[in-house]
């Protein structure tokens, strides 16, 4: 494993935003191509065309640098719409589904997530991270919902209903995408999945 390398305070000030852009470039190809034991910050460097010790620089250790990579990835604005005025709840999980969706799906997502997987015995905060990033916020969003449409439900079912809903909406279409038995996703699946989720929490928090 790469060990840290202290940055002094002159050095922090002078890191070069457009280096630390390519880094976190290269940095996406190699892990997502490579995973994170097999990549090298020399690799890293060569991805990004800078010197190894620009990336020591910027980001101190291989595992600071993929922290920062997912947080790239996995940030996003996609469940920080507005909520339509006069929209039902089953109207608005829908709209959040159909973005969280999305969300999995990408591409680049989908790939760390996998690294994530494959790190999550040696590097639990690797795992921890990525969930933080791409699950949390959404959990949050449709907890928020419920609780706005459904003001006298105990904190502790809305929350139970928010993590049932984002099961229920990855469920059998995400498990297949992520196990490598689908090659594109199937966004039919993904829809009868959202519109299941959304019918059965939206109708139990109606009571």
């Amino acid at each position: 494993m790469d060990h840290a390398i202290a940055s002094t305070g002159a050095a922090t000030r002078s890191l070069d935003p457009g280096k630390r852009r390519a880094i976190l470039e290269g940095a996406q190809e190699v892990f997502l191509r490579d995973g994170f034991s097999a990549t090298s910050m020399d690799e890293v460097a060569r991805a990004a065309g800078v010197g190894k010790m620009t990336v020591y620089r910027h980001f101190g250790s291989k595992d600071a640098l993929f922290r920062d990579m997912l947080r790239e990835i996995c940030g996003g604005t996609l469940v920080d719409a507005p909520t339509p005025p006069g929209a039902t709840l089953e109207e608005e999980l829908r709209s959040i589904g159909h973005a969280f969706v999305e969300l999995i799906t990408h591409p680049r997502r989908l790939g760390t997530y996998r690294v994530a997987l494959s790190e999550a015995e040696r590097t639990p905060d690797v795992s921890k991270l990525f969930y933080e990033g791409a699950v949390t916020p959404v959990v949050e969003r449709v907890a928020d919902r419920v609780a706005a449409h459904a003001p006298d439900l105990p904190a502790e079912e809305v929350r139970l209903l928010a993590g049932a809903y984002l099961q229920i909406v990855q469920g059998y279409a995400f498990m297949r995408l992520i196990m490598g038995m689908d090659r594109e996703p199937d966004m039919a699946m993904f829809e009868r999945q959202i519109a299941l989720a959304s019918e059965m929490i939206a109708a139990r928090a109606a009571g």
